[in-house]
């Protein structure tokens, strides 16, 4: 066999980085797809050891102590000439807080984002869904006369407490795995 016939068939299988989908379900009916995301991490989770001795001889032992989920993300939009994705995240960051009133209760501003992971074939295989969100800043705006015209882009933090994960190829034995690829194909 052939090493570029394997590398081939092996290397068509593989995530790419560029196939990815942002919901994001906010306060007050905000409601944005994402599509014009154009960059996200999914954060990851580590798991805070203390260490314990039982007495003064023995070995120290790392015990858990705390979770940490990461606690933000970094979005990148590019805008279209409506501002929509820009409108959204501002008015959502600034119904946190009111002038008159100060801070609104954390349940009130709370939301989800969604970010998906999709396979060549555009079907989902990893999906991750931040909850208690809410964006606690969103970048400035620049512009430059002397460029070349790029397209617009703006940042924004969107920090949460939490996070779920799901895998749609969650191993489920061989005919389970080949149920659903055959199902995929039709």
């Amino acid at each position: 066999m052939r090493i570029s016939r394997f590398m081939k068939a092996h290397m068509d299988d593989m995530a790419r980085t560029n196939r990815f989908k942002v919901e994001i379900h906010g306060p007050m009916g905000i409601r944005m797809r994402g599509i014009r995301c154009t960059g996200v991490s999914i954060p990851g989770r580590t798991i805070s050891t203390n260490t314990h001795t039982i007495n003064q001889a023995g070995p120290p032992r790392e015990h858990p102590s705390s979770v940490d989920y990461g606690g933000k993300v970094d979005l990148t939009f590019m805008l279209d000439t409506t501002f929509e994705d820009h409108q959204k995240i501002a008015m959502w960051n600034s119904y946190i807080y009111d002038e008159a009133w100060g801070f609104r209760y954390p349940e009130e501003y709370w939301g989800t984002v969604k970010i998906t992971q999709f396979d060549r074939q555009d079907w989902p295989i990893y999906e991750v869904e931040l909850l208690e969100a809410w964006p606690s800043s969103f970048g400035e705006l620049t512009y430059d006369s002397a460029g070349e015209g790029a397209i617009q882009t703006f940042s924004c933090t969107i920090q949460y407490r939490t996070w779920l994960s799901s895998y749609e190829n969650s191993p489920s034995g061989l005919l389970g795995g080949l149920f659903k690829k055959v199902s995929r194909k039709l």
